[in-house]
C-alpha cells in the first residue's frame, strides 16, 4: 500500500507554505519512487491569485485590500482569486500521480470526492456544480480547490470554510464568481474541533486513495528531502 508522508503544520504563513511546496513539488519530480505527502495547515488572511485572474476580482483596490491588514500573493495554481484564513482547513496534497493515476479530471475529481465524503460526516450534502470547481452546500461555496500539476506532481489542494470569517469573502468575487456566495461548516450549525474534521479527511483519504498515511512533522520531512537530494538515504 502507498504511504502518505503528512503533517499539520498548524498556523503558517502562506509565502513560507508555497516555498515548501515548491521544494516538495521539485523533489517528487526527481525522485518518482516516492508516493508523496499531505499537509493540513491555517493561513493568517491573505488573498491569492491563480493563473485564471482577473481584473475585477478585487470589488476594491489592492491598495485599500492592504491597508487592512490582508496580505495578497500571485500563486501558481488554477483558478482566479480566493481567500485563506484563520477558521479555515486547507489541505495540500502534494504527489506523484503516477502511483495513483495519470489523469487530471480524476486527480481533480477525486479531492472533490474526498472532501464531499468528509462533509458527509458531519451531516452535510456537498455538491458539485457542473461549470464550477469547488464544493457547495445549495448555492454557497463551503470547499474552494485549485491545483497545479507538471510533470505528474502535484501542488496547492483545498480550503474547507470550517469556522472562517466569511466577511473577509466581501473584498472579492470569490473563485471569479458573483452569483453565488460562501458558507461555513460554523454558518451551517456545525460545530467540530479542527483536530476533528482533519481526523475524517485522513480517514477518508486512506479509504479513497488506497494509501496509508504516516504521521511526520515538519522537520523530518525536511530532512528527508535534504538527505535524498545528497544522496546521504
Amino acid at each position: 500500500m502507498k504511504k502518505i508522508r503528512y503533517v499539520d503544520l498548524g498556523m503558517m504563513e502562506y509565502e513560507e507554505a508555497f516555498v515548501l511546496q515548491q521544494q516538495i513539488n521539485e523533489y517528487l519530480k526527481r525522485n518518482r519512487e516516492v508516493p508523496g505527502f499531505l499537509f493540513f495547515v491555517e493561513h493568517p488572511p491573505v488573498f491569492t491569485l491563480g493563473r485564471n485572474r482577473k481584473s475585477n476580482d478585487f470589488l476594491f483596490s489592492v491598495e485599500a485590500v492592504k491597508s487592512q491588514g490582508f496580505q495578497i500573493f500571485e500563486s501558481n495554481r488554477g483558478g482566479n482569486v480566493t481567500y485563506h484564513g484563520p477558521g479555515q482547513i486547507v489541505g495540500y496534497l502534494l504527489v506523484n500521480m503516477e502511483h495513483f493515476k495519470k489523469d487530471v479530471q480524476w486527480f481533480v475529481w477525486q479531492m472533490e470526492e474526498w472532501v464531499i465524503t468528509t462533509l458527509k460526516q458531519f451531516g452535510l450534502e456537498g455538491k458539485r456544480k457542473e461549470e464550477y470547481r469547488g464544493i457547495w452546500i445549495d448555492h454557497e461555496k463551503i470547499c474552494a480547490l485549485g491545483v497545479a500539476i507538471k510533470r505528474w506532481s502535484t501542488m496547492h489542494g483545498f480550503a474547507i470554510n470550517h469556522q472562517t470569517n466569511l466577511d473577509h469573502f466581501a473584498y472579492i468575487n470569490p473563485c471569479g464568481i458573483t452569483e453565488f456566495g460562501v458558507t461555513s461548516m460554523e454558518k451551517l450549525g456545525i460545530f467540530r474541533e479542527r483536530k476533528e474534521v482533519i481526523q475524517a479527511l485522513q480517514k477518508t483519504f486512506e479509504l479513497l486513495y488506497e494509501a496509508k498515511l504516516v504521521p511526520t512533522t515538519l522537520e523530518e520531512v525536511k530532512n528527508f528531502v535534504s538527505e535524498k537530494e545528497t544522496g546521504m538515504a
